[in-house]
């Protein structure tokens, strides 16, 4: 077929205009002149320069349609249209694998959000972290605990843990040993009790507040007398000291 030769389309006349080959299409007027510009369409002009399409630009932009609904982007696109049947055959097997790794990619991103939703939601917990959910689910420190429970792999954690254990043993040792809580050894061995809590951020200010839980809560007051007795005591006293340096009050501290 020759670009002399008639089109008998949906209107009845022997070439469409863009906005109609844009209604039949299901694209806008804006990609059909887009996909001109970067030479994937090229449909004559009439006398007055109006865009003609016929048959075979009709063809040629459903072709273009089928391979972006697969994903090709415009390079490929052309490169499929001017390509020989072998060749277009290898890109699109290509394009498939490329596809399926994508498809595992989204699938263990999936799987991610799933398992994010449901710690932020406090589903598949323990007793204990059921009881902090209750208490805390609805805060913004909650749902980064949950983003750090999802990221971070088993042994990460375990890791993580292991060096809050570590730290609250030095923490007991001098305690034990008469360190002053509001000296300066004291006070960096406070701040990096304060960066080892791994769950979510705490600032000095959240810090100021856990440190009274860990002695007015009998839970974690217990949790530190293991170490060294009278240990929740000290490091409130240090947790304050460090928080004045910070320049917060501790009379007017608020969890961030």
């Amino acid at each position: 077929m020759t670009r002399d030769d008639d089109y008998e389309g949906d209107y009845g006349q022997p070439w469409l205009s863009i906005g109609e080959t844009a209604e039949l299409m299901g694209v806008t007027q804006r990609m059909l002149r887009h996909w001109e510009a970067v030479g994937l369409l090229s449909p004559m002009r009439g006398p007055a320069g109006y865009r003609q399409y016929r048959q075979e630009d009709i063809a040629r932009l459903e072709r273009v349609l089928t391979y972006r609904e697969m994903g090709f982007d415009t390079r490929q696109i052309k490169s499929l249209l001017s390509s020989s049947t072998s060749l277009a055959l290898k890109e699109l097997r290509n394009q498939r694998s490329e596809m399926e790794k994508k498809i595992r990619r989204l699938e263990g991103s999936l799987g991610g959000v799933d398992r994010l939703v449901a710690i932020a939601e406090g589903k598949q917990q323990s007793h204990q972290l059921q009881e902090a959910w209750q208490r805390w689910g609805v805060s913004q420190q909650w749902l980064e605990y949950a983003e750090r429970k999802t990221s971070r792999n088993r042994a990460r954690w375990q890791r993580d843990m292991a060096h809050l254990g570590e730290v609250e043993a030095r923490l007991g040792q001098s305690k034990r040993n008469g360190l002053d809580p509001t000296g300066d050894e004291a006070l960096e061995l406070i701040e990096e009790h304060r960066r080892a809590l791994a769950w979510f951020h705490v600032t000095p200010s959240m810090h100021l507040m856990l440190g009274r839980m860990y002695v007015a809560d009998p839970r974690f007051n217990c949790h530190y007398e293991q170490f060294e007795p009278g240990l929740a005591e000290w490091m409130l006293t240090a947790i304050e000291t460090a928080a004045r340096v910070h320049g917060i009050d501790p009379a007017t501290a608020k969890w961030e």
